[in-house]
């Protein structure tokens, strides 16, 4: 695949929402993109100019960002007239992860906690509003999901498959609270080094689905709430295990 392609490939699955006030909301846009699973390592941003005018920011701004980005570790911008910036997988500061450990428990199950009460409601939505395309597109991040070979991949499909749901509850709100929710947990989680369960999570969601076409919502929302408190308990072994580490 050549570098023109690969990146248009990235602007397929970019959205900015926008507006962008200044350097500072497009670091925080990019790096939401990075924990949604949308922008993945490796993968090469689209050149300054278009990237700029997709986020309708200014050229020196989107510099700035990438700037920090680039300190942090989360791109690698290469120079020259066939340069750019990749995406490429921070490593946490290992002095700073009990720390973080410690500090991001409550927020950790808090934020899965929210995820089964609000995740549960659009299920039990989903079930009775979804349409044809809802459900062609919960089975294409299922099959994508089943495909998958890398941690990020799975992410990626995983959390298509949480959006995809909650687009079918026919509620924004709801759809912005299960995006918002899904970038908070990985934010912190991340840090400890989270390996994916994927089979897990493929049988979860299969049930899941099965309930969503059965137009039952009552068992959606169950087999929800099911799935989220596996992921609340790997999570709090993750947790233990850091923890245990570090003593």
């Amino acid at each position: 695949m050549t570098g023109r392609t690969e990146s248009h490939a990235v602007e397929d699955r970019l959205d900015p929402a926008g507006p962008f006030g200044g350097y500072l909301d497009v670091v925080e846009y990019l790096r939401r993109e990075m924990a949604l699973g949308r922008l993945r390592e490796g993968d090469r941003l689209p050149s300054e100019r278009r990237l700029s005018e997709m986020l309708g920011v200014a050229r020196e701004t989107l510099r700035q960002a990438l700037r920090v980005l680039e300190g942090s570790g989360q791109i690698v911008v290469h120079r020259g007239s066939r340069g750019g910036a990749t995406v490429q997988e921070a490593a946490p500061d290992q002095r700073l992860l009990l720390d973080a450990v410690v500090e991001s428990t409550d927020k950790i199950m808090g934020l899965v906690e929210f995820r089964m009460v609000i995740e549960s409601a659009a299920a039990s939505y989903a079930a009775e509003r979804r349409s044809e395309d809802d459900l062609a597109a919960l089975r294409a991040a299922q099959n994508a999901l089943a495909s998958a070979a890398t941690l990020n991949e799975c992410r990626h499909s995983d959390t298509e498959f949480h959006l995809a749901l909650a687009k079918a509850c026919g509620n924004e709100e709801i759809y912005r609270a299960v995006e918002e929710a899904r970038v908070k947990m990985f934010d912190s989680i991340d840090v400890l080094g989270f390996d994916f369960l994927r089979d897990s999570s493929l049988n979860a969601h299969e049930r899941i689905l099965d309930a969503i076409r059965a137009g039952d919502g009552e068992l959606a929302a169950a087999e929800m709430r099911t799935h989220l408190a596996v992921t609340r308990t790997e999570f709090g072994q993750v947790i233990l295990a850091q923890q245990t580490r570090h003593e």
